[in-house]
């Protein structure tokens, strides 16, 4: 830098600081992230996945005698379900894949005895997947009809449960599909 006159080592010194590279300051990007969570965690308290409507822990309600509970059984050997102790009908099984357009199609016969009736009980086993169920309640909470032009809700009510073994499931009566 000797031989270099004035003006040339203030050029060289102006270019060495241009190409420094500055740091990252994460302060504020930390700063906005804690917010955003905080306003996600305080936002998401009225959020409902699915539409499902939880029971109120206080509150009891007495079924109606005369109706007897729809139930869909997710198994692995298949759909079935039941109105009461009554079997409508098996619908698939895992390794085959299930028939939601069957159980839909049969749903849809049972709405139009029953157009008063919303709700559904679905018992799940342990090892069923996600895909599965979110299918199921599809399957069980509206159908296409005129074609698959419009929409027709069936059961939108969707309580959730646990299937239970197959040693402590009562035997099921079959009955004549109309």
């Amino acid at each position: 830098m000797h031989g270099l006159t004035r003006k040339a080592r203030t050029v060289l010194r102006r270019d060495r600081r241009k190409k420094q590279v500055g740091e990252l300051n994460l302060v504020p990007m930390i700063d906005i992230l804690v917010v955003l969570v905080f306003f996600l965690l305080v936002n998401s308290t009225g959020v409902s996945i699915l539409g499902i409507d939880l029971p109120d822990a206080n509150k009891t309600s007495k079924p109606d005698p005369n109706r007897l509970p729809l139930v869909v059984t997710v198994r692995s050997d298949g759909l079935v379900l039941t109105e009461g102790a009554t079997e409508l009908g098996r619908y698939g099984s895992a390794s085959e894949g299930y028939d939601y357009k069957a159980l839909s199609d049969r749903l849809l016969i049972v709405k139009n005895l029953r157009k008063d009736e919303n709700n559904i009980t679905l018992l799940v086993e342990p090892a069923t997947t996600h895909d599965t169920l979110v299918q199921t309640m599809d399957a069980v909470r509206i159908t296409p009809t005129d074609g698959g032009r419009t929409l027709q809700a069936l059961f939108p009510n969707i309580a959730l449960g646990d299937a239970p073994s197959l040693a402590t499931t009562p035997a099921m009566t079959p009955r004549v599909q109309p």
